[in-house]
């Protein structure tokens, strides 16, 4: 399993909570998958070198 694989199977299994917190802070179901989708894309493009806590 490769980096990417690892990254997109531990972002699944929070994408449901994430979605919860960013509606909570956006008010709008369109605006909060908007920002899960863009939170994953920032996550892949910058790799996990300086994340401590995924």
């Amino acid at each position: 399993m490769g980096e990417e694989d690892f990254l997109a199977k531990r972002f699944e299994e929070h994408r449901d909570h994430l979605r919860m917190v960013a509606f909570r802070l956006l008010g709008s179901r369109s605006e909060a998958e908007d920002a899960v989708q863009e939170a994953w894309l920032r996550l892949v493009r910058s790799g996990t070198d300086q994340v401590e806590n995924l």
